[in-house]
């Protein structure tokens, strides 16, 4: 049976060395209330919320976004003028059409967690990819004979 006593558990680590390791310390405590002549630490290791944060991904609708910029009567477009003469508002312009397209993105992406790898394929493609597989079913029920097979058997 193991020790009451908190330092001889077998939990307890004496001694921690470490060299290029990329180890993330919360917090280190010290054990003032543990009879020692070193001075014994709690080393919490891990991401500070306690937790490791779910990777996410962001996927666009390009087809929607293009959709929509084919729209020009929108207010960052409006605010455009027809007659541009100075730099200032080449630079308001450019900025205009910045952040129209930018919104336009935003509005038309959303976040999935990222572990959610499955890609999705257009139908036609997913129909290609169906006929293949039937194809290769239907051959595959009547085996016919291996041209490169059979000549190695027959050397």
């Amino acid at each position: 049976m193991f020790s009451h006593v908190v330092t001889h558990i077998p939990s307890t680590i004496d001694i921690a060395l470490t060299k290029g390791v990329a180890l993330n310390f919360n917090s280190i405590e010290t054990i003032h209330c543990l009879t020692s002549d070193h001075l014994p630490v709690i080393l919490k290791m891990g991401p500070p919320d306690g937790g490791r944060p779910i990777p996410i991904r962001k996927i666009t609708n390009w087809k929607k976004v293009s959709t929509t910029l084919e729209e020009i009567d929108t207010p960052n477009l409006n605010s455009i003028s027809n007659d541009i003469a100075s730099t200032d508002e080449i630079d308001f312009a450019i900025g205009a059409l910045t952040n129209h397209i930018r919104t336009v993105v935003e509005e038309n992406e959303r976040e999935v967690p990222a572990s959610s790898d499955r890609r999705k394929f257009p139908p036609d493609i997913l129909e290609l990819i169906r006929a293949k597989n039937a194809a290769l079913h239907r051959a595959s029920a009547y085996p016919t004979p291996d041209p490169e097979r059979e000549l190695s058997n027959a050397k």
